[in-house]
């Protein structure tokens, strides 16, 4: 098993796809339309990267890491955009930019394997 990711976002069908090549490229995956969905796996799994879509608003990708880092402080974020690189989110918290569906996996990769 390669890590253990979560995506989050409000459109099904992308953190449906999302989750589903995840898991063909060998990770446990699991997927949240909701905040209580979010939560729910955050405190029953062991997350290593907290995944959010581009369909969540700010103050949504704000709250969902917020939890998330309460339940797990050493989890790692990666938000999908279009631009790549990485943004600071209150705390200091660094999250990757994903550039798209393309990059998923090999992010991925890089964000759990590299120190």
């Amino acid at each position: 098993m390669n890590g253990t990711i979560l995506v989050s976002g409000n459109e099904e069908i992308l953190v449906t796809t999302r989750r589903l090549i995840l898991e063909k490229a060998g990770y446990q995956a699991f997927s949240a339309t909701k905040f209580d969905g979010a939560v729910f796996v955050l405190m029953n799994q062991r997350i290593d990267v907290l995944l959010l879509c581009q369909s969540l608003s700010e103050g949504q990708r704000r709250g969902i890491l917020a939890k998330a880092q309460a339940i797990s402080p050493q989890i790692k974020c990666a938000v999908f955009g279009f631009d790549g690189g990485k943004i600071v989110l209150d705390g200091g918290v660094a999250c990757e930019i994903l550039g798209g569906p393309a990059t998923l996996v090999k992010t991925m990769d890089r964000i759990l394997h590299d120190h």
